[in-house]
């Protein structure tokens, strides 16, 4: 059977693109939806739409294209990506020349640097006559998929995909009965939502120590979904604790002058400075003046405080800076200093690496990761020392009283109150008694 050329190829490869216009006009103008409204975003108080289900229009447009694509002679290799595999194992396998992968290499990157693939992630490609790649997709997640087409000219053309989001609202409310932890898993949380929940009030609440049985929380919350998969949380968008140091409220408020939770008096919860640089199992070693190395088996201050944390955990900034140095120090290994304003500077040490950008000069945000937790340098196993300095001496990072966030201006501190106060009363009408989740499932 004679084998089509590469332009009877690239003719089929038209020929479906004009198919897929036609079929779904969409895709000469859709984008993801912006995550942020351009100014205050309102409250919702519509029912939540129904799961977004892909027309029939958009179903029989991808099966035309594959079965255009057969027709022309190309095949489809897909899978996951092994361990110890890389791009061009993974075109070779497929049948695609080495000359091939280099070229298809160069033109991916600027979408997808092939040295980010990595074991577990989906991959299709599309391999033509003669080993041409014709068609590439590569998945890391539902929200997160790179394609690259064969264009007529010669090359590829790659791109991140818009994956389109649908952001449903959520309720959730509980009492605690054992630890915070147990009560939102039972009340049909999941971890991240409680990670979300304990950093925003970790500045007012000391869930460790101040969480007591009784205490109750309430929670109005997004969930992202892709057609009728949940994929992960939104923002928080209102919540509250009451325990034993009081009622504490937060609510998500942006304008075009400021963004951030504030309480119901337009005051920030969240401090210039985060409470902690990473998410950690344990404090495995406090600020002190007189410990033991666990080492050198001498009594030296340690003016630090040590998080256990697996290999690879994200490490981010705890507040906005410019990064100092982004290096080698001796026995503190790979380190990121950053310098603040106020005259504080902040110490990231033993990290495995450096998070990708991070270099001296580099401006970072709160809570932006600039590295990941490691064991480098003098220490017995990954963990991350975290240190701080005030204007040139060393503090305690877990005592120090650090700056408050700003408040929200005064030019718009009415309409805030006034926002606040209609989140505030669709908290209090969540009932302890609910278990979950208003929400529309598929």
């Amino acid at each position: 059977m004679r084998r089509p050329s590469d332009r009877a190829v690239v003719q089929a490869l038209l020929l479906a693109a004009c198919f897929l216009i036609l079929a779904r006009p969409e895709r000469l103008w859709s984008s993801i939806p912006p995550r942020l409204p351009p100014d205050v975003v309102a409250p919702v108080f519509e029912p939540v739409a129904d799961p977004v289900v892909p027309p029939l229009s958009e179903i029989l447009a991808d099966r035309a294209e594959d079965g255009l694509l057969r027709a022309a002679g190309a095949r489809r290799v897909a899978g996951k990506v092994g361990r110890g595999e890389n791009l061009a194992s993974l075109l070779g396998a497929a049948g695609v020349p080495a000359r091939e992968v280099l070229a298809f290499a160069k033109a991916l990157k600027p979408a997808l640097d092939p040295r980010r693939i990595r074991p577990g992630d989906d991959y299709e490609v599309w391999v033509g006559p003669g080993g041409r790649i014709v068609r590439f997709e590569y998945r890391r997640s539902p929200l997160e998929v790179y394609r690259a087409e064969a264009i007529p000219a010669g090359g590829w053309r790659a791109w991140r995909v818009d994956v389109p989001v649908d952001r449903r609202e959520t309720s959730l409310v509980g009492r605690v009965d054992g630890s915070l932890y147990e009560a939102f898993l039972g009340a049909g949380a999941d971890v991240d939502l409680v990670m979300a929940f304990v950093e925003l009030f970790s500045w007012d609440v000391d869930f460790t120590r101040e969480t007591r049985e009784g205490d109750e929380f309430r929670v109005i919350y997004e969930r992202l979904w892709v057609g009728d998969e949940l994929v992960g949380n939104g923002r928080i968008l209102a919540a509250q604790y009451r325990g034993r140091s009081g009622t504490h409220t937060a609510v998500y408020y942006r304008s075009k002058r400021t963004e951030g939770y504030f309480d119901p008096d337009g005051g920030s919860v969240r401090k210039s400075f985060l409470r902690s640089p990473l998410r950690f199992t344990r404090i495995s070693s406090r600020f002190s003046l007189r410990r033991r190395h666990p080492i050198l088996k001498v009594v030296r201050p340690h003016r630090g405080v040590d998080y256990a944390a697996p290999r690879g955990t994200p490490v981010w900034s705890v507040a906005d800076g410019v990064v100092k140095f982004a290096g080698w120090k001796g026995s503190a290994g790979k380190v990121v200093i950053v310098r603040h304003s106020r005259g504080y500077e902040t110490y990231y040490n033993h990290l495995s690496r450096f998070a990708r950008g991070v270099r001296r000069g580099t401006r970072v945000r709160q809570g932006q990761v600039i590295g990941y937790v490691g064991s480098t340098g003098l220490a017995t196993g990954p963990h991350l020392d975290f240190r701080v300095k005030k204007s040139g001496r060393w503090v305690n990072p877990l005592t120090e009283r650090y700056p408050a966030g700003d408040p929200v201006p005064r030019a718009e501190l009415e309409a805030y109150r006034a926002w606040a106060a209609r989140w505030v009363e669709r908290l209090q009408a969540l009932s302890p008694r609910m278990e979950v989740a208003r929400e529309a499932r598929p």
